[in-house]
């Protein structure tokens, strides 16, 4: 683990960790050349794989610094290096100054509607961008959006990224994260049978907007199988939500994917919002071998 006042690559002081999660670690820092603070996102994998499954682990890793390297947009974390220290692999991104939608909705509660509306606009246009590109963030959750101070909000954290290849709807990964609860597709925790795609982004984002909407977390999918009853619509936590909105939030919350919106320019139209249409990559991203996802 990387300490605080320790300098990597000759070139990365680092100031504090930010947090760690089942996949990696994350270290604010200092870039000694350019004069810029950084994040240092360290890979760590879960204890016992096996070394053609860690190698595997470690070249996607690696080509997922190489393609995050080429996203270019104003609502999207940039990444700006990669390295191996120690046996260790990071990714360089730049730092985003900021509050987490985590934080601002534990300080204040349920948002107004005009705001994430807005917020909404902004990540579905990074989203859209991603998409055309063939990658998918699936780990889409307030704490993954940073608010700026000029109120932009800002994607972060593609710990779990997948590269999508058109030809193959069955992207095969390595890496199996589920997400977090409250904000994964049902799709997400098939570790054989199911697998990921624009959908599964469209979930994640619509129950993110049901937090900050209505103050409180969603359900988990399993929890909403077990008992629809207690899945609380937003009109019904707060009254003044409206109606196309919490339509269109319900929508990209379906369980079934076949229920949802079909695209993040569906849903951006069922919000009243709009995206600017994407240049679709014409290469495909080069598959890995691994478990289908």
């Amino acid at each position: 683990m990387l300490e605080t006042g320790s300098i990597a690559q000759d070139r990365y002081r680092v100031v504090k960790p930010l947090g760690q999660g089942g996949m990696g670690a994350v270290f604010r820092a200092w870039d000694l050349r350019l004069k810029v603070p950084v994040a240092l996102k360290e890979l760590r994998p879960q204890p016992g794989l096996d070394a053609p499954l860690l190698g595997a682990l470690r070249e996607q890793f690696e080509q997922e610094a190489s393609v995050l390297a080429r996203l270019n947009h104003p609502n999207l974390v940039r990444v700006t290096d990669f390295f191996t220290l120690k046996g260790r692999v990071y990714l360089v991104m730049d730092f985003v100054e900021g509050e987490s939608l985590a934080d601002r909705i534990e300080a204040q509660g349920a948002l107004p509607e005009t705001q994430v509306l807005a917020w909404a606009e902004q990540l579905l246009n990074a989203l859209a961008y991603c998409h055309s590109q063939g990658i998918f963030h699936r780990d889409i959750k307030p704490r993954n959006v940073i608010v700026r101070g000029d109120g932009q909000a800002v994607l972060v954290d593609f710990g779990l990224v997948k590269l999508w290849n058109p030809d193959d709807p069955h992207t095969k990964t390595v890496m199996r994260g589920m997400g977090t609860p409250e904000y994964a597709p049902p799709e997400q925790y098939s570790a054989t049978k199911g697998h990921t795609d624009e959908r599964s982004d469209i979930y994640s984002l619509g129950a993110t907007l049901y937090h900050a909407l209505t103050g409180q977390a969603p359900p988990t999918a399993t929890q909403r199988i077990a008992d629809p009853e207690q899945f609380a619509t937003p009109r019904s936590v707060v009254p003044g939500v409206s109606r196309r909105t919490e339509m269109a939030i319900l929508k990209s919350v379906e369980l079934y994917r076949g229920d949802r919106w079909q695209s993040v320019a569906d849903m951006a139209a069922g919000l009243g919002v709009a995206v600017p249409q994407w240049q679709a990559r014409t290469q495909p991203a080069p598959e890995r071998a691994g478990r289908s996802r």
